[in-house]
């Protein structure tokens, strides 16, 4: 019975936070790229704001990715961009290749679109948009900042590599299992949820990846 009050006054909190740093409707499409990783950590991937304790960011920014202040956040983005495009081929015969697809099993993600992929550059387009707002979070970033990136910068890259969601779910997982040689779970576990969750009705089912092609919010 404890843990059943815990969880609907975590709902609540979540609700309350939500609705406080709700982002205005014509925005909230450009939440979309860095959502997995985003709801890996924090399901807050509706709004620019994360609950994320300041510290635990600015720890995990200068550890895992040296960021330590404004030129350090922006030169490591913009490397993770212009260095997106990572062609890759698969052996479905491969170990780590087979792991994977066993998981996406598990979690109703369509193995054709991982033998398909040819490209880990959702990876990179992923991890950016994840670091644009954990950057501004930590205050490395301004809002105009982080703006740039998740509107013009990170986009129009996607839309050009990538037809559909599917395509760019499979890209991340085919990055973060096979070429950085990471756990699929939680990660293969967020894109389903993006994917395929009706009741979550996640931004991904929202706004299909054309609609960020233009720069102009709407």
């Amino acid at each position: 019975m404890a843990s059943f009050f815990k969880k609907m006054s975590e709902r609540s909190q979540l609700k309350k936070f939500l609705k406080k740093y709700r982002i205005p409707g014509k925005y909230q499409k450009y939440m979309a790229l860095g959502a997995a990783f985003i709801s890996i950590n924090d399901c807050t991937e509706n709004v620019l704001a994360l609950r994320l304790d300041q510290e635990k960011i600015t720890g995990m920014l200068e550890k895992t990715w040296k960021i330590t202040d404004r030129e350090s956040a922006i030169n490591t983005i913009d490397q993770l961009i212009e260095n997106c495009s990572r062609p890759i081929t698969l052996d479905a015969e491969n170990g780590a290749v087979k792991k994977l697809l066993d998981q996406c099993e598990h979690y109703y993600i369509k193995q054709d679109a991982i033998l398909s992929c040819t490209n880990s550059a959702g990876l990179n387009l992923e991890t950016a948009a994840f670091l644009a707002r954990n950057c501004f979070h930590a205050g490395y970033l301004s809002d105009e900042q982080t703006w740039e990136y998740l509107i013009k910068k990170i986009p129009p890259v996607a839309v050009s590599l990538f037809d559909n969601w599917t395509e760019y779910g499979a890209s991340v997982l085919v990055g973060h299992t096979l070429v950085h040689g990471r756990e699929p779970k939680s990660i293969a576990y967020a894109i389903s949820r993006l994917l395929n969750n009706s009741r979550f009705n996640s931004i991904w089912r929202k706004c299909p990846l054309n609609k960020l092609s233009t720069v102009n919010p709407g």
